[in-house]
């Protein structure tokens, strides 16, 4: 008499005793979350440098031309480096630099930020998102990461 049933019984047994001690599985990471993480890294340093008020470091950040497009009562556009310094005090008011250290950032909303007319942001970009619209400032990604890019504008 054969017996097929007990054999692959102790095969199941063991397979499933060998596999219960393997570790998970890692989700595969999205492009998506990649990117939050990188804008993360990066506004973290952001962070430090503004709180510290490492001027320099925070230059370095930006993206050349930065452009101003609030339509305020100064414009703080800056081609060059010396020129986003010369605007600091004008662009990193005490208001924006409450906003960066609680940390009032958001990204992209779908829905909320692409209507029929450009926004303020688009996106896999994000915004210091502070109640004084002149003062908001938008983050935007490059090809090696992300930087401080735009004063954006309403209509």
């Amino acid at each position: 008499m054969n017996r097929p049933f007990p054999t692959a019984l102790l095969l199941g047994a063991a397979l499933a005793a060998s596999t219960a001690s393997m570790p998970a599985l890692a989700a595969p990471k999205t492009a998506a979350s990649t990117k939050a993480a990188s804008f993360q890294t990066f506004f973290s340093r952001f962070r430090q440098a503004v709180l510290a008020n490492d001027r320099n470091r925070v230059a370095d950040m930006a993206a050349f031309p930065f452009k101003d497009f609030s339509g305020g009562e100064v414009d703080r556009s800056a081609a060059t480096k010396a020129q986003f310094l010369a605007h600091y005090d004008r662009i990193f008011t005490p208001a924006v630099i409450a906003g960066i250290r609680a940390g009032k950032i958001r990204a992209f909303t779908p829905g909320s930020d692409d209507g029929e007319a450009p926004g303020p942001i688009s996106k896999g970009e994000y915004i210091l998102d502070i109640p004084e619209y002149t003062d908001q400032l938008i983050f935007a990604p490059t090809s090696s990461g992300y930087r401080l890019n735009r004063i954006p504008f309403y209509s």
